[in-house]
């Protein structure tokens, strides 16, 4: 869909009518492979939390950087009632700056920003992933989710399926997106030999993409559920 049509000039409706998205990330530290979903009891709560093994190591989550604010859960405010925007409406700055939500005062979408600092005495490496778990009215289709790790921005997309005639492709100054691995795993990461003391700090951004020439009307009253889990990789630096 054209972001003309975003803004109202076509599909007027698009913006009158509300599109929930229940977003739900969950971030676990885990020594195994089998990890512990924790979810809020409003759904749509963006949770990270640290298991036992990891609470031993020392791993930490802060909203600040520092030992001030640390925690083994971290939890969004959900977010509810988002239209398609685009991605340079996205205020990646600010969003670096906020301890934990970032609310928008212009657009909707989910902006979170946290810390990971090893305060153990072992140097360890760490796996990632994003995966969903539900999706309702085809949300998935022009979801996009944005990680910013240490400053360097991924941004990853489900493969585009339709191409209408009056499709124009996608601005020249939009970056460069990578597809979802499979139909529930958004993407895999990884940092290795995170050492005693050393920090790492994440923000994750989710939007409707208004560009995206598989929206419309049809994901209305769309949901869009996933988790996001650290994994403390058993084989690694030790």
């Amino acid at each position: 869909m054209k972001l003309s049509k975003v803004l109202g000039v076509k599909k007027a409706n698009l913006r009158a009518r509300v599109i929930t998205l229940g977003l739900i990330i969950t971030g676990i530290l885990s020594i195994v492979f089998g990890v512990v979903t924790f979810y809020g009891q409003n759904a749509g709560n963006f949770v990270m939390a640290l298991d036992n093994e990891a609470v031993r190591r020392r791993i930490v989550l802060s909203l600040d950087g520092t030992l001030d604010k640390t925690s083994t859960r971290l939890m969004t405010e959900p977010l509810s009632g988002a239209l398609p925007i685009t991605y340079n409406w996205i205020k990646f700055d600010e969003i670096g700056e906020a301890q934990g939500d970032y609310i928008d005062p212009d657009f909707e979408y989910l902006a979170f920003t946290f810390y990971i600092i090893n305060n153990g005495t072992e140097t360890v490496d760490i796996n990632y992933h994003i995966r969903i778990t539900d999706v309702y009215n085809n949300a998935d289709e022009v979801i996009r989710i944005a990680i910013v790790e240490d400053g360097a921005i991924s941004v990853f997309q489900k493969e585009d399926k339709v191409y209408p005639l009056n499709f124009e492709g996608y601005p020249d100054d939009m970056p460069e997106t990578t597809d979802f691995l499979t139909e529930e795993t958004v993407m895999r990461g990884r940092f290795t030999n995170f050492k005693p003391a050393d920090v790492k700090k994440f923000s994750i951004v989710m939007w409707l993409e208004g560009y995206d020439p598989d929206s419309s009307d049809q994901i209305i009253g769309g949901r869009f559920k996933s988790f996001m889990n650290f994994v403390v990789d058993r084989f690694g630096a030790e």
